[in-house]
Order: structure tokens, then C-alpha cells, then sequence
């Protein structure tokens, strides 16, 4: 009678253990962000992800914003605060929790001043520009207009180009607080050889385009 109570108790002991590991641990792979910004424009304000700029909120007439849905882990807030001024908060996201950041005092922001062309006849017009990872793009960029892109908070980014019969390019550089980085970003032409790339944009060692991968900084970067 004993050994059988024993048996009953394991195999009960089976079942719930059984049941624990079939719990719904969704919830726990996300968690909410609560802040304020001190200085906003209620018409440009927005508070993303880094990285996953879909997860977004505005801002209430005070200032405050809630990010929900945000996944567990190390993550970074990309906010953009007016027309000229932008954060980055460093933090980490409890699953299942909440997490109120310190408030966040946005500072004067970095652009990128994109200049684009490319070789021999061929025009460049409707192109559009992603800074990747941030919900900031341009489109209707040509080579006859440079562009401002940004506010961004200082830091390193890559941005993707696309325009109509040209090969999508991504470059990568840098911007500091209240600087401008220029940006000459040669597109290659649709249907090119790898020769043909080569002999646009110049080929590292490994044969890829010089292209790939990096921005071409323009020496008369100015402030």
C-alpha cells in the first residue's frame, strides 16, 4: 500500500512538472518601457528601438512615452525629440516588467549630408535613402540636390540607397552632436559585370567592390 501511494505521488509529481513546462512564456519575452522627454515637438517626436523601429510610441503633451512589446534584453531607445535635436538611452528590459528610464534630455543632433552620382551619362533621380535600424528615411533624392538626413544622435550607422535602375548600395559612417558628415555615394547601373563595379568604384583584394560595406567621407566635412 505503501509502495503504491509512493508511485502515485511521483506520477503526480510528473504531471505537474509536465503542465509547468507547457506554461505560455510569451509574455516574458517582452517588457514595457515608460520615460519623458524635457525638451519635444509634439509634431516630430517619436521614441524607437534601436534596431527595431517598428516598436514605437509619440509622446503625450507632457512629454511622456510608453514603448510596449519591447523584447527582453540589452536594448538602446532611439529618440527623436524636434527638427534638430535626438537621444540614444542605453538599457536593459526585463521580460514581463516594466522599465522607467531616467528622463531623457535630447542634444543637438548629427546629419548626414548625402551627395549622390554616378559615371558617365547615367542620371540619378527618385532614389531613396533608409538609415537602417531607425525609422528615418529620404526619398526623392537625385544628383542634382544634395540631402540632410537626420537628426541622428551621435554615433555609427549604416544607410542603404536604392533608386531605379541601380544596383542597391549600403555604406556605413559616422556623425557627432551638431556636426554634418558628407557623404559622396556613387551608384552603380543595373546589369553591370563585376569588372564593369570594379572599374566604377575600385575593388579591395577580395575582388568586392569598393563600395560594399562603406561611405566615401568627403574631406570638406564642415560643422
Amino acid at each position: 500500500m505503501r509502495r503504491q501511494c509512493l508511485i502515485l505521488t511521483l506520477s503526480s509529481l510528473g504531471l505537474g512538472l509536465g503542465a509547468c513546462g507547457s506554461l505560455d512564456n510569451e509574455p516574458f519575452r517582452a517588457g514595457t518601457v515608460r520615460g519623458r522627454l524635457t525638451e519635444f515637438d509634439p509634431a516630430v517626436a517619436l521614441v524607437t528601438v534601436l534596431g527595431a523601429p517598428g516598436v514605437r510610441s509619440g509622446v503625450d503633451v507632457q512629454g511622456r512615452f510608453t514603448l510596449e512589446d519591447v523584447p527582453a534584453g540589452p536594448a538602446e531607445l532611439f529618440v527623436l525629440a524636434t527638427s534638430d535635436k535626438a537621444a540614444r538611452v542605453p538599457l536593459t528590459v526585463q521580460g514581463g516588467q516594466s522599465v522607467d528610464v531616467a528622463d531623457v534630455s535630447p542634444r543637438a543632433g548629427g546629419t548626414f549630408f548625402v551627395k549622390l552620382h554616378a559615371r558617365g551619362n547615367r542620371r540619378v533621380a527618385e532614389a531613396t535613402v533608409t538609415v537602417e535600424g531607425t525609422p528615418i528615411e529620404a526619398s526623392g533624392l537625385d544628383d542634382n540636390a544634395p540631402r540632410h538626413v537626420g537628426p541622428l544622435p551621435t554615433g555609427c550607422y549604416g544607410l542603404s540607397f536604392s533608386a531605379r535602375g541601380f544596383i542597391s548600395t549600403s555604406v556605413q559612417d559616422c556623425v557627432d552632436a551638431g556636426k554634418q558628415t558628407v557623404l559622396n555615394v556613387e551608384l552603380v547601373p543595373d546589369g553591370s559585370s563585376a569588372e564593369e563595379r570594379c572599374a566604377l568604384t575600385g575593388c579591395g583584394g577580395d575582388g568586392r567592390s569598393a563600395m560594399e560595406g562603406r561611405g566615401v567621407k568627403s574631406p570638406e566635412d564642415s560643422h
